[in-house]
């Protein structure tokens, strides 16, 4: 299996992310699997950080930086150039705060041969003790619902992007991840269309702990809700139309709840703003 990983970096140290440290400690120690892994690390950071690959003995890695912040699309888009042209068969998503682990990298590397339908293949993953994904995409509240166990989904499913691996011959069928979702129902629009155009996902047996900063009011800017908010109502009324009514109705529901519960009001008249504008 040849893969090409990316890691995107944000304000964050590369030896302080979880997702590098835990890579140091499970991929690079198993060196017989490095010689069909790359390994891009894209820092959208303002500022660049000093990086040397001759460090890392037996991998490829490449860093690059981009100051513009661009999200995380422009870095998958960059790193599936690359997986394409080095003629690479899976692109792995990284973020920067993803714990790997040694039963992860195992449980990848001695996959049988897949059928070419198997456009994804993804790990359960965990944040504050929920499981987050992947979960089944039918659903407005996929979280009070049951989970998929592991093996391949034939009925749609949705997963984060970190810890997932996508195709690159899918990706190519598409023509790479959508612009217009920069940062924001990335994962959501990837695996809508993963069903959209025929394929399956295959979920793995192994658990990671991921950060979701997106679950706690508390820790999410008024920026960073707009955006959030803004690409979820592009993905329903673009994509998964046959949920935009249901959708609707939830987001008067959660303006109620922000004004009561959530300390920034703004908040909550953005979403009341937004939900007047439907």
């Amino acid at each position: 299996m040849k893969i090409t990983m990316v890691v995107v970096l944000y304000k964050q140290r590369l030896e302080e992310s979880k997702t590098f440290q835990t890579l140091k400690k499970t991929w690079f120690r198993q060196k017989e699997h490095l010689k069909d892994i790359e390994l891009i690390l894209y820092d959208n950071s303002l500022e660049s950080q000093e990086f040397n690959p001759q460090d890392y003995e037996g991998i490829p890695v490449s860093y690059y930086h981009d100051p513009r912040n661009l999200g995380i699309v422009t870095a998958y888009n960059f790193a599936w150039a690359h997986a394409k042209s080095n003629k690479r068969q899976w692109l792995l998503l990284l973020d920067h705060d993803t714990e790997l682990t040694n039963a992860y990298l195992n449980e990848i590397v001695n996959l049988s041969e897949l059928t070419h339908d198997i456009a994804a293949i993804v790990p359960k993953i965990n944040s504050e003790n929920t499981m987050i994904s992947p979960v089944y995409s039918d659903t407005l509240r996929p979280l009070k619902e049951a989970r998929p166990v592991e093996g391949i989904q034939e009925k749609p499913i949705m997963a984060i992007n970190s810890g997932a691996l996508i195709r690159v011959s899918f990706l190519n069928q598409i023509g790479g991840f959508n612009s217009s979702f920069a940062l924001d129902y990335l994962d959501h629009w990837l695996f809508y269309e993963i069903y959209a155009n025929g394929n399956k996902v295959m979920v793995l047996n192994t658990t990671l702990e991921h950060e979701l900063s997106v679950m706690d009011y508390s820790r999410v800017s008024l920026e960073r809700y707009k955006s959030i908010i803004d690409s979820e109502m592009n993905f329903y009324r673009n994509y998964k139309n046959d949920l935009y009514s249901s959708y609707r109705t939830q987001l008067g529901k959660r303006f109620l709840k922000q004004v009561l519960t959530v300390k920034n009001k703004k908040i909550a008249w953005y979403t009341l703003k937004q939900m007047l504008s439907m």
